[in-house]
């Protein structure tokens, strides 16, 4: 099994939702990336070109279209995080983490009727929930490869340094640095209070909320203690 369908399913199997596709199959190469990011209206030039996904609504189906430069492709596949993670390659995987992420929950949200994918509420509850899910399974792997299959306090640490300390969202779009900054706000304050609650109630906690809509989310994080 590929590293996309491992995450897909460890995602899938956590929330028991299934997207009913096969993400594998929406990757696509640089030529297409070049010609859809030409025609994307969310400040193109801002985005990144290391991974994006790009979503498409026709009537009522929903068309999805996942792109992973060859740099970050060619980083994975020298440095496996299923053989381990380091600085060579925390930063990749947390990348690919997300973007499988952003493709799966919108297909899953639009399944059970939320066909309003250019809402930026949509676009926020994505972002949000990508920063939720991404920390959950990188402890997964860390935890994996300790000696005591438990989860250090560095490992914790190094994780929240990666993926909530280290970001730069000094975009010229007001409405992508208020985005950004916001789901990286509220993921990292939400992912320390899963933590702080007994393992056994963690679980049902993250699916109680990934079914809340984003405003609800967000108001629930702010209250948190």
């Amino acid at each position: 099994m590929s590293l996309l369908s491992d995450l897909q399913h460890i995602t899938e199997r956590t929330y028991q939702q299934w997207s009913g596709i096969k993400l594998e199959d929406f990757i696509i190469g640089r030529k297409r990336f070049v010609h859809l990011s030409a025609r994307c209206h969310s400040a193109p030039n801002e985005l990144s070109e290391v991974a994006r996904v790009f979503f498409r609504k026709i009537s009522d189906h929903l068309y999805l279209a996942i792109y992973f430069s060859e740099p970050l492709i060619l980083q994975l596949e020298k440095h496996d995080p299923r053989r381990g993670l380091t600085e060579e390659n925390i930063v990749p995987f947390m990348i690919f983490i997300e973007e499988i992420n952003h493709g799966l929950h919108a297909a899953i949200k639009f399944q059970s009727g939320q066909h309003e994918i250019q809402k930026e509420e949509f676009i926020r509850d994505l972002e949000l929930q990508a920063k939720i899910d991404t920390y959950q399974i990188v402890k997964f792997f860390l935890a994996y490869f300790n000696p005591t299959r438990q989860l250090e306090h560095f490992d914790r640490l190094w994780l929240r340094h990666h993926l909530f300390e280290r970001g730069d969202y000094d975009y010229r779009s007001q409405n992508l640095r208020y985005r950004y900054r916001e789901s990286n706000w509220l993921g990292s304050k939400y992912a320390r209070f899963v933590d702080s609650i007994p393992p056994g109630d963690r679980l049902q906690e993250l699916k109680r909320f990934r079914r809340m809509d984003y405003s609800t989310k967000s108001r629930y994080i702010r209250f948190l203690p």
